[in-house]
């Protein structure tokens, strides 16, 4: 079942009172299924499935869960450890990615993340394909 399909994005430099030069904003396209609504009687080992591509203009290669990541999982309290985290890159055309995250170290704001990337697989990609009929195919 889907959850949520948006926009998520970075301030912008002047948002954050930079002034340096022309404003760029990053932002991502989010959809976050929980396939356990959608199959009850299954017991899936990540319920939860966060689908992200990058739409506004890119102010480096930063992906979804290293820029705001953090932010989605607090607003729909997301366990990160059953969210299987999956990103269309903006510099691979057509190449899923997803994340590995590994716990860094904890701080007053929660856990903190080291995020590895592996290409996504083919079961994944057969897994996503319903969320996904308006993206590049994978």
């Amino acid at each position: 079942m889907l959850v949520y399909d948006g926009t998520y994005r970075l301030q912008s430099d002047t948002e954050r009172g930079l002034k340096l030069g022309p404003t760029r904003i990053c932002t991502w396209r989010v959809r976050i299924i929980n396939l356990t609504d959608g199959q009850p009687a299954v017991q899936h080992l990540k319920p939860t499935i966060v689908i992200a591509h990058q739409t506004g203009s890119a102010t480096g290669l930063i992906s979804c869960a290293e820029a705001v990541g953090k932010k989605i999982s607090l607003d729909f309290k997301l366990d990160i450890k059953k969210v299987f985290w999956i990103e269309l890159i903006p510099n691979k055309p057509g190449q899923w990615y997803a994340a590995v995250f590994t716990p860094k170290s904890e701080s007053g704001a929660g856990i903190n993340y080291r995020i590895d990337w592996r290409p996504a697989r083919p079961k994944e990609l057969d897994l996503i394909e319903p969320f996904i009929p308006d993206i590049d195919d994978p």
